[in-house]
Parts: C-alpha cells; structure tokens; sequence
C-alpha cells in the first residue's frame, strides 16, 4: 500500500490535443492519480497512457465539449464508481485504497453558462457519504479559497461547502489565463475534501502545459506534511551560554583595521561569527505530529483488543467473539473518554502569552479565515509573471526605476551651489562600548524583522563584552576612514499591496526595506554626532515640524489654523496651496544632497555620509524566492535611522518669499499668503509657487498636481473658493 499520492487536476480543454505533453507531465512530475477537466471527449473517443488506467465522463448530449476523466496509475488498487453525468456536473468517480483508508477522488468540471443553487451544491454533496477529495474546474470563483473576486456559484458553493462541513484546499494563485488581455487571470480549478484534514493536504501551482488553465499538484499523505518555515538563526531552545562562548572563541583581539579591506573583511567576518555561533547554538526543532499521546493503560488496552481479535479469527469462537466485542467497547468508551479530556485540558491551556509561544493565536488564525489571493504581475511587455521569482524580478526592475533621480532639467554639476561656506572641519568623535550596548540593550526592539544576515536585535543583546568590543573597534574605524561597509548596505525589500490598487500591477505594491541590524547599530551612533551639529548650527528651518522632538502634527496645524482665524477676524483674504511631492524619499538626488552637505555640514560627516549613500543595493523577497541584487541610485534608504533626517537637510533650503508663510511636515507642504482682496493673495501665492516649483525644478524633485489643491479662505462672498 502506499502512503503518499500525487494527485494533479487541469483543465485540458480538449485532452486528445494534449495526449503527448501530459504523458511527459505525468512521468516527470511522478503522478499517481490525475483529474482532467474538459476532456471534449464522446462515447466514440478514446486514449490510453502508458502503465495508467483512464476512466472518462462525457457531457451528457454526446457531443466533444465538457466531461472529465480520472487517470489513475495501474499499481494503485482502486475500482470505479458511479459518475455523475449532468449538464451541470460532469464527475468522474473512483475510489482507492491507501495504506490507511478507503478514499473516493473525483475529477469535476461544472460548465460555466448554468446558474447553481445552494441546494443544488448541497445535493451533490450529499451523494459522497466517506472520505472524499473531488477536483477539478467549477467555474465558481470565492475569496474563501482564493480567487480574485466573490461570484454568485462561489457564494453559493462556499454555503454549501460550510453547511455540509467539507474544506477546500488551493493554491490562492490563478489558474485560468485567459487569452483576451483585458481580462485577467483568477483560480477555477481547486480541490474540495471530506473528513480529510488540511494538515495532511499540500497543494502547489504547476506552469509547464499549454491550455488555457494551469494545473495544480496536490500531496495527499499518511502522514501530517510539515510546511516548510522561514530562515532563522536562533528559537527558543538557543543556548546562549553555548552562543556566546563560540562567538568569544572567534574574535582577533588584535585585528588592526587600516584601511578601506580591512573594514570590509572584518564587518563581513564579523556577521559571519556571529551566525556561525547562532546556528551551533540553536537546535533545529521538529514540529510534534498532530496526534494524541496514549497513556500506557490505554495502549495496554489496545494490544488486548488484538490479541482477543486474533484469536476470535483462529478460532471462530463464540464465545471469544464476545470477549472480542467486550473489549471493543470498553476500550471505545475509554478512547472517547480520553480525548474529551484531552480536548478540554488543551483549551484550557492556551493562551495569548509569549512564554506560551501564543499558542491561542496560532490555533485560531485559520478558522473562517480566507485564503488570501495571490496574483500574478503583468511584465511591461504585457505577459505574466506567474511564478514566485519572475515576480520578483518585475518587483526588482520596477523598484531599480523608482530608486533613480527623477530627469529633470537641474543641473548635473550643481554649479548652483557655492562652497564659500564650508564649515570648519570637525572629527567624529570617537565611540565607547559602553554608548554601543546602552544603544544595543536600550533602542533595538526584539520584534523587528532581520536584514539579508537574520541577524535579530535579541541576538545583538546576547553579546559578551569581548563581541561588544569587537563591534566598537569596527564602528570606530569605520568613522576615522569615513567608510560604510557595503555589507551593510543591502536591503531585503517585501512588497505590500497597497488598499484599493489593482493587485497585477507593480506599482500597486509598497517596498518595505529590511537592513542589517547592525548597520541600525551604526546609523543611530552618526545620528547622535549629527544631531548636535545641527541643533547647534539651526540647519532644519523652524516651519518644517516633521522627525523633530517636540515637534507634532497637530502643532503644525494649529500654527495653520491661527493664520486662517486672523484672517477671518480681519476680514480678509488667505490663499493656501497644499502641495505633494512625488516619492519624495525615494527621488532624493544624491548627487544634490551631497552638495547641499557639504556647504552646511564638516567635511569628515560629508565623506561618511557620501560612502553611506553610494554603492547601496537591494534585493526583493518573494515567498523563498530572491531577485538579483539591483542598485540604489537615488533616495535615502527607506526604513533607516538616518533617512528623515538627511531628507530634512535636502529640503532645508526651500524657499520662503516675502509675505508668505511655509509648512511643511516632512514632505508635506503649505503655502499661505494673506491680503485684503482675492486678486492679491493669489498674485502672491502665485509668485510664491513659481519660486517654489524653480527651486524643486532645480534640484529633481518632482510634484505630484493631481495630490496638490489651492482654496481660498474668507468671509467674503462671490469669489473662487478653490482650484
């Protein structure tokens, strides 16, 4: 008996067209069982493949549309079963037998054109009475197992699913493409089962067969199928003690850092001590089975029971079959007993608790929760990118646009700016071990995600004073050479879909930036040093309230709010723009901000500033898929320490025309002019905007007209309100 099926569904659309490819498909992908869809076959057809026996249901006018089929490979001991032949179903049956049950698999294929009741679905449901898995094309499109959208067969089937308590299992990825491109694709084809748990159930998308639909591969096991986690360094059987007498055993007191390699190799070797130790340190944990530890009067119980049944078929006793049926029971009684109580002590035991690894969440998170859909991305050339890592080369090329300067006719040499007014240079100060852990223990939050290196925050905090030390003298050099370590300048970019945007298209996706942990450690030690040459030199201008300390939103407004009263209480005109700037953080020109550095801040922060901004890359994670590392050409780096405060220092200079009141909150800007008539507050305002759009002309910055709004406010009447 085997304990393991490979069970495909497709939609062949005419199977006989697709005889030769699907055998290949059957060799290749090692399948047991395949349900096809759209065989288009009649009494008359006829195939036959290779070591596979092919039991087939056609529509029911005899004519080559619809039906299915049911291929099942030879040394699988199954029989046939009823089909079910109507215009609104066309089911092949069969039923095997695996190494621990009897199972009925069904391939399905349901016509679009008809309108199905919940009745009509609860009806069909009713005819599979044991363990049954049924796949195929239902037409039927739900949120509950995937699709992009809710159709009235979807809600229909997902009521009668829930009613008669089956489960659907699917892969959230469409399954139908469609060949008009104005449509887009969405999942048809699925699986359904009956008194089959999901946990020994794995479905996967296939790509490799030239119909219209994209077939699906499903697992079926005896045994639970362990979903596949995500990379980690440490868990909570890690051995700290263990972890930090490796990481002690690798450190060179005597490293001597000199110059530019010596950074790279240590901050590079650095990070890999530490992983090494981590990963010594941590055993890898197997998840328990899903299943009930059995007392040992329950076991000792149970072994009677076949021992009494071994004898009864020896002997044919009566009176042992009675011994036989006594045992049964009591033991049924017992069983039933047990896990009652096994059930009730679980529950009581969970629990929204850390030390409890949130046992309460993790048991409830599935329940009545959809499958989330997930789509493919349309290429700029207009194709599909389908799989995980073609999507992450569109997200990567899309991304490598948006991380570039915006073309604007500034320029390039920034022969705008003077450097009369270089200030005075100044050292880095040096940094302690002591400032180093205060930052480590104090500012780093357990719960943030790792970089590229999956190096944690909690991993950081388990230094010894020999690592710290280690950490500071890199820090340290890398502030006397003026130099970043380029390995902490990689970013692992995840895409989050953005509310409201059409999911298959890139740009509907929002990049969250992961760094090193380390390179966080660093950035917060230069900001420190940064922070009071500005504070000292007044270099952020007093109307921008974003990423400052006692500084809020609602500040910002009541200093807005106040001009707009004094011009009601003085009966006259205010005239404001609100203006947006394009991917503000992501356009920063670096060659600009540079410049701009460089007049207000000491030559030695303008070098370190200057290697922290260059030779920066990124790379996009797509489910365990990754994109090749692109560049970073402009922008400061998203989800950093220090990117608001150099986007603050790139803006500082924006213009501030007389009669005219500046706002600004991080890149959100308002303009306010006042006068006694509309006439003259617009004439200023539009004066003020001109100035404005010179200067973000001259330095790459792009807004954003269809976010920007103009509105006048007053008491007067007859006047243009707003543009």
């Amino acid at each position: 008996m085997i304990s393991t099926l490979r069970i495909m569904t497709w939609n062949a659309n005419g199977l006989l067209d697709h005889k030769n490819e699907l055998e290949a498909i059957l060799e290749t992908e090692k399948i047991d069982i395949c349900l096809i869809s759209e065989t288009h076959f009649t009494n008359e057809s006829y195939i036959s493949f290779k070591n596979y026996s092919t039991y087939h249901t056609t529509h029911p006018t005899n004519r080559a549309r619809g039906g299915s089929a049911v291929i099942i490979r030879n040394n699988i001991q199954h029989h046939e079963e009823k089909h079910i032949c109507t215009e609104k179903f066309q089911i092949t049956n069969v039923s095997i037998k695996t190494k621990q049950q009897f199972l009925t698999i069904g391939a399905v294929y349901s016509p679009p054109r008809h309108k199905i009741s919940t009745e009509e679905y609860k009806q069909l449901l009713d005819c599979y009475q044991n363990k049954c898995l049924l796949g195929g094309d239902f037409n039927s499109k739900h949120i509950m197992w995937g699709s992009r959208l809710n159709t009235t067969k979807g809600r229909a089937l997902s009521n009668a699913l829930r009613e008669a308590n089956w489960d659907v299992v699917s892969t959230a990825k469409p399954t139908y493409w469609p060949t008009d491109c104005s449509k887009l694709p969405d999942l048809l084809d699925f699986f359904i089962v009956k008194k089959l748990s999901i946990n020994y159930l794995h479905a996967e998308e296939g790509l490799d067969l030239s119909s219209d639909h994209s077939p699906v591969y499903l697992t079926l096991s005896d045994d639970v199928i362990m979903k596949e986690d995500n990379p980690y360094l440490t868990n909570s059987s890690t051995d700290w003690n263990f972890f930090r007498l490796k990481l002690d055993d690798q450190i060179d007191p005597e490293a001597n850092l000199c110059c530019i390699e010596d950074i790279e190799i240590e901050a590079l070797k650095f990070i890999k001590s530490v992983q090494k130790s981590a990963w010594e340190s941590t055993a890898q944990t197997k998840r328990k089975k899903i299943g009930i530890n059995y007392p040992r009067e329950l076991r000792s119980l149970i072994a009677q029971k076949r021992k009494l049944r071994k004898k009864w078929h020896q002997t044919r006793s009566p009176s042992d079959k009675r011994n036989l049926n006594n045992a049964s029971q009591k033991l049924k009684r017992l069983l039933r007993d047990f896990k009652s109580d096994s059930i009730n002590l679980y529950i009581s035991e969970l629990s929204t608790e850390r030390s409890s690894g949130y046992s309460l969440w993790k048991c409830t998170k599935r329940l009545k929760r959809p499958i989330k859909h997930i789509p493919p991305i349309r290429k700029p050339n207009g194709e599909w990118a389908r799989n995980a890592l073609d999507k992450a080369n569109v997200f990567a090329d899309h991304l490598e646009k948006t991380f570039s300067s915006n073309n604007t006719n500034a320029n390039s040499n920034t022969e705008m700016c003077e450097d009369s007014n270089i200030p005075i240079n100044e050292e880095l100060p040096q940094v302690t071990a002591q400032e180093v852990e205060l930052i480590i223990k104090n500012e780093l939050e357990n719960n943030k995600s790792p970089g590229f290196d999956l190096i944690t925050a909690e991993i950081l905090k388990q230094l010894t004073s020999k690592a710290i030390g280690w950490l500071t003298n890199i820090f340290n050099a890398c502030f006397a050479l003026k130099y970043v370590p380029t390995c902490w300048k990689v970013a692992e970019v995840v895409m989050i879909s953005k509310p409201g945007k059409p999911l298959h298209e890139a740009s509907s996706y929002r990049p969250i930036s992961l760094l090193p942990t380390i390179s966080k450690v660093f950035e917060k030690l230069l900001l420190v040093r940064l922070k009071s040459i500005i504070e000292r030199n007044n270099l952020i201008p007093l109307h921008q309230f974003g990423f400052r300390e006692k500084h809020s939103t609602i500040e910002q407004i009541h200093r807005i709010t106040n001009i707009i009263e004094k011009c009601f209480e003085e009966k006259k005109v205010c005239s404001a723009v609100f203006l947006d700037v394009a991917q503000a953080f992501d356009k920063v020109w670096h060659a600009g901000l540079i410049k701009k550095l460089r007049r207000i801040l000491p030559p030695n922060y303008c070098d370190i500033l200057d290697s922290y901004l260059t030779d920066r890359f990124f790379r996009v994670k797509n489910e365990n898929h990754f994109s090749e590392l692109k560049p970073i050409t402009a922008g400061v780096p998203q989800g950093s320490i220090l990117g608001p405060t150099l986007y603050l220092l790139y803006t500082h200079d924006i213009p501030c025309p007389e009669n005219t009141t500046i706002a600004t909150f991080a890149d959100d800007t308002a303009i306010l002019t006042v006068a006694d008539t509309v006439a003259q507050s617009t004439a200023q305002l539009q004066n003020a905007v001109n100035e404005i759009a010179n200067w973000t002309t001259k330095w790459k910055i792009a807004l954003n007209n269809t976010k920007s709004t103009r509105i006048n406010f007053t008491t007067k009447k007859n006047h243009q309100s707003t543009n």
